[in-house]
Order: C-alpha cells, then structure tokens, then sequence
C-alpha cells in the first residue's frame, strides 16, 4: 500500500515538472506583455491582456550575417522586391534578400562623399536609394551601387523662412513622384517638391489646438500687459512631424512623436491638397493611457510614436521609444495589439535597449525592430492567431459579418480579451435577424454603435408586434389621467394629505407662497430635506447603474459610489453651511433651517429629470438623445428658478445683493473642500510621522 502511494506521489511530482517545464517554455517564447485596450468601458480606455499576435523569432546582427559589426544601425526599409536595406551610421548600406540573408554591402563609390550619421533611408520604385544625411543637411540620391546621382539641399524660396534648418530625417515618394521631406525640429510640416525636384512649399503641418483657457488668458495677456509678461512670452508653436509614410492608395500618413499631457493624435492621415487630417484621430491617444514608473525607477518617460509604417490592408504599427513597444491599429485607428518592449534591458529575443527603427513587409506579416544600442535587428512574425485577425477584421471591415461569424467565435474561445469580436459578431447576427444574441454581445464588448442598430431593429419589432396593446394602454393611460384630474377638481380630492409633503410638492407649482410659508410660519420638515438628498444620492447612482447601455459609460470595476455621494449629498450640504455662513455676515435674514429647506425643496425637479431620464434611456437612441437635452436644460433652470425665489423670500435681498452672496457662497464651498483636503494631507503625513517614530523606537 506505501508502495503504491509512493509511485503515484513519484507520478504526480513528474506531472508537476513537466507542467512547470512547459509553462517556462512557453514563458520564455513571448518574453513581452502583449496586451491590448478596450475602448468605452469607463472614462478612458482600459488595459486588457491579449494573446501574443506576433512572436519574436531570431535576431540579426553582424556576427549572424558574417560582416564586419554595425556601428550604429539608425534605419531600416525594405525595398519593392522584398529586400531589406540597413543604414549604419559609418555610412554603409547592407542588403539583405527577403530571406534575410546578406545580399551587399554598398559603401562610398561614384563621388558619393560620407554621410555618418545619417538617420533616414528611402528605396525607391527604380531601385535607386535616398539617404537623409541629416547633420550634412542634405540628401543624397544614390544608385544601387553606390553611385552618386543627385544631391537634395534646401531650395532657393521665399516659403523658407531665413532661419530654417534643413536637417532631413524621413521622406517618401508617392505613385505621382511627389517627394516629401521632413527635416528635423521643423513644424511647418513636410517640404514638398514635385517629379521635377521643384519646390512647392510645405506640407501638412499641424496647427495649435486653442482651449478656452488659453484663449482668456491670451485676451487678458492683451488687455493687462506688462515689461514681465513680454520679456516671457513665448509663441506657442505646432508639434513637428517626426515620421511618414505612403499607404497603397498613395495617402501620406505623419507621426508627431509626443504632443502634450493629453496625448492625443499622433498619428493622422493627410488628405490630397490642404493636407488636413482625414483620420478622425484628433482624440485618440496612440500609446499607453497609463504609464507604470516602477519599472523605471519612479520616473516617467515620455512615450512617442516616432515611427510609423502602413500595411497593405491599411493596418498601421507605430514603434514608440521610451519602452520599445510596437503598437497595431486597425484601419480604423483601433489598437488591437502591443508587443515589444524590454524596458532597456534588451537580454532576450523580443527585448530592446534603444530602438531605433521600425519596418514591415508589405502585408505586415513580419515586423523588423532594429536596436541601436546592440545593432540587433528583431524579426517578429505574425502567428496563426494573428493571422486569423488580421483576416478577420479585413473581412469586417469589408462588410462581410456572417462569412466572418465562425472565425470571431473561435477568435472568442482563443481570447475572450479581444473587444473587435463582439461587435463583429454582433454585426453577424444582426443580419440574421436575432437582436437579442446582437444586443447581448454588443454589450459585452462595449460596443455602442452596434448596440444601438441590434436596439432599434429590436425596438421597431417589439413595437409592430405589440402596438394593438401599446396604442390601447396609452389611450387608457390618458382617460384615466383626464378622469383621475376632472373629479379631484369637482370634489377637492387630496391624494396627499399629510400637510408637509403638500408643502413640498406645491414648491412646484407655488414657489412664491411655499416659502413664503417657510419663512414666515416656520413650515418645512428637516425630515423631507434629509429624504430629498437621499433620493437624489439613490436616483444619481441608479441613473449611472441602470440608466441605458447607450446613454450610461462607466467602468463597474473603477465605480466609487461614495464619491458620487460626495458630488451630491456632499455638495447639498456645503452649499447650505456656505451660504449660511456668507448671508450671516452680509446681512441675510436665512436661518440655516430654512437655507436647507429652500434648497432641497428645489432639487424636486432634479429628481424628478433623473427618474424619468432613467426610463428613458432605455427605450431611446442616441439620435434622439436631444429629448433629454432638452428635459436637462429645463431641469436645471427649473431648479436654479426655485433657488433665486426661495433665497430672495428668506434672505430679503434684492437680486443684485442674492447673486454676490451666491458667487461668494460657490467661493465658499470651493474654501471648504480645499480645507478638507489639506487638514486630510496633514492627518495622514501626521499618521506616518508617528508610524516612523513608533518604529524607530521599537528598533532601538
């Protein structure tokens, strides 16, 4: 009996090995985070894990080439037939086939003169080669010798300003021979010249996005200025474009590194003539929402797309520099991958210390990453779930739902993580006519535009199969309404008869004689104002939980319930001491009971818009969303109406006198929260004060 359970213990241990073998086996294949974001789920999009869509095959380096070491490799590109063209900063070109196998080295020939340094390369459709010289200023047209066959050098114009700098970094040729150049530290955008190597000006530049902030501080600036403030002004200039490149269809697609703390649009896509941007990414931020700082020793590294490359298909993959990663969108700016990285390490295949470039091929089934720090060029590799994708999303974005239906459902079982899916899928089984499979779906994955068509086919079928009944309820509803309203009217029914809730409600229609009540005969129950706030905190919080998937975006995981308690019952409150302790100093005739009554009397409109918003937003679309813009604005100037009567009848101001004390009132509030706050940051650097004592006491 030992015998046997020690064999099946030894059996078990095996398993357990064998396990723990695979698992660092297959750990050790994607030495990466490879992740993705959902969009929609909350305020900002949401960092989810994914299956690994490209895997880190080999390196390439000067050993595995059998050449003499790279000084510095600063680009990469492939060329027409699929060769791959490697720039060393000790000018020289290497050439691999599309094997990667070395192929020739191009060196200096023909009058060709040095170009160290240089950190862009360009192959054109002839086979001959463009190399930005960036620090020479110039750049030089070589054939596929070596030989020198022309040399580009800012033109002669009076669109350039006296103080450019013509440092070429990246250019590109489209199928008309248009060549666009981009020059570093530039912001008025591309220089564009024609097949004729004629100037023509500049192209695509990006503009200064204005905020309402800025442009009052600018007025004020202009209307208040002084010797400080001109001596400190500075122009706000564009960011510059720091990578292109030229899809299929000859549309030239910009980088602009990194913007600002928003980082927004990164990447756009230029369209033919003014250059403006076709993408609709103005609002898209291109790399990580948040940044983890442990990996970097607390410090926070300014993540920028500084290279681009475009697919075939119209897929678009951006290499950010501060950690290496390699992001894929879908054509339709959708991040549907992100792989690379290393954090500076670079000690396995798949990990980088200094990126330096990005290059595909022409389908984007291999991704080349070069590394200036290990002059290592990385091939990753679409696999077979990154294939089926790929094919997948093509297909969906063609139009093609149900031929896509089967594959999205394998994709699903592979990785529940991957959000594209379930609004495919959704798309599939709208054209089969089961909204409800659609509807389930589309919500899964956040997908709003799908949720809305799957909803109003829905609607529009309950509505055909039902509005017999629906027409008979409604006409019921209204005679019973009209009825209910005739005899009260005869027979003086109450249906309220408690006499403060009667108050209450006749806030609504007699605002003037409700406070006139208040103030004069001491109406009003703290009770009803106490029930009011809660009602309104409940309503406020159902209408964030179970308000309409279209209308309602928040993250149930990042929900804070006491914070929306905080942002309604809270600022009730601090409103009332605000404006008791302001009116008292100025005169006010309010006691701070009635201050309370007149201001949770006066959310009654409130809630009563969050209720019926509520319901409906959940049998409205967003095309009709202006309903309940409309039932909002009403719903506020009804309660600031009641507000201005109740303070005016409490107070006895006058209405210039009601409006100071209430800007002094907000002010109030304002002083408050910044009090709360700072006497909470003392508590807790307090608390750690005492915990370092009590632990350096008990060390000793």
């Amino acid at each position: 009996m030992i015998k046997g359970l020690l064999k099946h213990i030894s059996r078990l241990a095996l398993i357990l090995l064998l396990v723990s073998v695979c698992t660092i086996s297959a750990a050790a294949e994607v030495p990466f985070e490879s992740y993705t974001y959902w969009s929609e789920v909350g305020e900002e999009n949401k960092a989810v894990y994914n299956r690994p869509m490209y895997t880190a095959e080999y390196n390439i380096d000067a050993a595995y080439l059998g050449i003499e070491d790279f000084t510095k490799i600063t680009d990469t590109t492939f060329d027409a037939n699929g060769n791959l063209y490697i720039l060393d900063s000790a000018s020289r070109i290497v050439v691999l086939d599309a094997q990667y196998k070395l192929k020739k080295e191009i060196g200096l020939a023909g009058g060709t003169e040095s170009y160290v340094d240089a950190k862009g390369l360009y192959i054109a459709k002839d086979g001959t080669i463009y190399i930005c010289d960036t620090e020479g200023r110039r750049i030089l047209h070589i054939d596929s010798e070596g030989g020198l066959l022309n040399t580009i050098t800012l033109p002669e114009s009076n669109l350039i300003p006296d103080d450019f700098d013509f440092r070429p970094t990246n250019m590109a040729i489209d199928e008309y021979g248009y060549i666009y150049i981009l020059s570093d530290g530039s912001y008025y955008g591309a220089l564009l010249y024609d097949s004729e190597m004629q100037f023509l000006g500049f192209y695509g530049a990006n503009t200064v996005a204005s905020t309402l902030g800025s442009v009052l501080s600018n007025i004020k600036d202009r209307i208040f200025p002084n010797n400080a403030k001109k001596a400190n002004s500075a122009k706000k200039l564009p960011f510059c474009f720091v990578d292109l490149a030229i899809d299929d269809e000859g549309f030239i697609y910009t980088s602009t590194g990194y913007t600002d703390i928003s980082r927004k649009g990164q990447i756009r896509k230029l369209g033919p003539g003014l250059g403006n941007n076709i993408l609709l990414s103005d609002d898209i931020n291109f790399v990580d929402v948040k940044i983890n700082t442990s990996y970097n020793k607390g410090a926070v590294s300014k993540q920028d797309i500084f290279d681009i490359e475009v697919d075939e298909n119209g897929f678009v993959y951006g290499l950010e520099s501060a950690f290496g990663k390699v992001f894929v969108y879908d054509p339709s700016c959708r991040i549907i991958s992100v792989f690379g990285g290393g954090m500076g390490f670079g000690t396995q295949v798949g990990n980088f210390v200094t990126v330096s470039s990005l290059s595909i091929t022409d389908n984007g089934s291999e991704v080349l990453v070069s590394d200036s720090s290990t002059n290592k060029i990385t091939v990753f590799r679409l696999n077979e779930f990154g294939t089926k994708v790929k094919t997948l999303l093509g297909m969906t974005i063609e139009g093609d739902y149900s031929g896509a239906k089967e594959g999205w459902e394998e994709i699903i079982a592979l990785d529940n993580n991957f959000q594209p899916a379930y609004g495919a899928l959704a798309r599939a089984y709208i054209n089969e006519k089961d909204y409800d499979t659609a509807l389930e779906l589309a919500k899964k994955g956040y997908d709003r535009e799908t949720y809305a068509i799957a909803f109003e086919y829905k609607r529009g079928e309950i509505v055909n199969d039902n509005f017999v009944w629906i027409f008979i309820i409604v006409l019921a509803a209204v005679a019973l309404l009209i009825v209910f309203l005739v005899v009260s009217t005869r027979k003086k029914i109450k249906l309220i008869r408690n006499k403060q809730l009667n108050l209450m409600f006749s806030t609504l229609i007699h605002p003037a004689d409700t406070f006139t009540e208040v103030k004069e005969k001491r109406q009003g129950s703290i009770l009803i104002c106490v029930v009011l706030v809660l009602v309104f905190y409940v309503v406020s919080i159902l209408q964030t939980l179970k308000g309409g998937f279209l209308f309602t975006v928040y993250d149930v995981a990042s929900f804070n319930s006491i914070w929306l308690f905080v942002k309604t019952a809270g600022l009730v409150v601090l409103w009332i001491v605000a404006n008791w302790m302001v009116c008292t100093l100025l005169g006010g005739r309010g006691r701070i009971k009635e201050i309370a009554i007149v201001t949770c009397y006066s959310l009654l409109p409130l809630i009563i818009e969050r209720i019926i918003r509520l319901f409906l937003t959940n049998v409205l679309l967003p095309t009709e969303a202006s309903f309940l813009t409309i039932l909002e604005a009403v719903a506020v100037m009804y309660f600031l109406f009641l507000m201005i009567i109740g303070l005016l009848k409490i107070h006895d101001f006058s209405m210039g006198r009601l409006i100071g004390t209430s800007v002094l009132s907000i002010a109030g509030v304002a002083a408050i929260v910044f009090l709360a706050i700072t006497i909470i940051i003392l508590i807790q650097q307090f608390g750690g004060f005492i915990v370092t004592v009590i632990s350096e006491i008990l060390t000793l």
